[in-house]
C-alpha cells in the first residue's frame, strides 16, 4: 500500500536554477514537464501537490533522495511546507521515544499535544 501525502510551495519572483526546480517538482510529484514548468511560474501563490513515497522505492536511501529534492527547492528560495501531519507524526515518535527512555512526564505532555491536535482536526 502506498501512502500519499501533500506538500505546499510558494514560488519566488526569480530563480538561479529554474531547471533544477522543475526537475525536483517532477521527481517529487510524478507530474509531466509542462505541469511542473507551469507550477514553477506561479509566483507568490500557495500551491499544494500530492507526494507519493512509492516513487522512491527503488532508491537505496529514499529519505535522503527526497530530502535532497526538497533542499533544491528551498535553495531556490521556494517556501516548502511538508504538512502538519508529518510534524504530528514526528512528535508522536518523539513521545514514544521519551516513554521508552523513562521520561514519562515529557512523553505524556507530547502525546497529549498530538492527541489534542488530532481531535481538533476531526471536529
Amino acid at each position: 500500500m502506498t501512502t500519499a501525502t501533500n506538500f505546499t510551495i510558494i514560488c519566488p519572483q526569480t530563480y538561479t536554477n529554474k531547471i533544477a526546480v522543475i526537475k525536483a517538482l517532477r521527481s517529487l510529484t510524478g507530474m509531466g514537464l509542462k505541469d511542473a514548468k507551469d507550477a514553477s511560474e506561479i509566483i507568490g501563490t500557495l500551491q499544494t501537490f500530492a507526494f507519493c513515497p512509492s516513487l522512491f522505492r527503488d532508491y537505496a536511501v529514499p529519505e535522503r533522495a527526497i530530502e535532497d529534492l526538497f533542499r533544491i527547492l528551498r535553495n531556490e528560495q521556494i517556501v516548502v511546507n511538508t504538512g502538519a501531519h508529518q510534524i504530528l507524526e514526528g512528535l508522536r515518535k518523539l513521545g514514544s521515544d521519551a516513554l521508552l527512555q523513562g521520561e514519562d512526564e515529557l512523553a505524556n505532555e507530547i502525546l497529549q499535544l498530538v492527541l489534542i491536535e488530532k481531535l481538533r482536526r476531526k471536529s
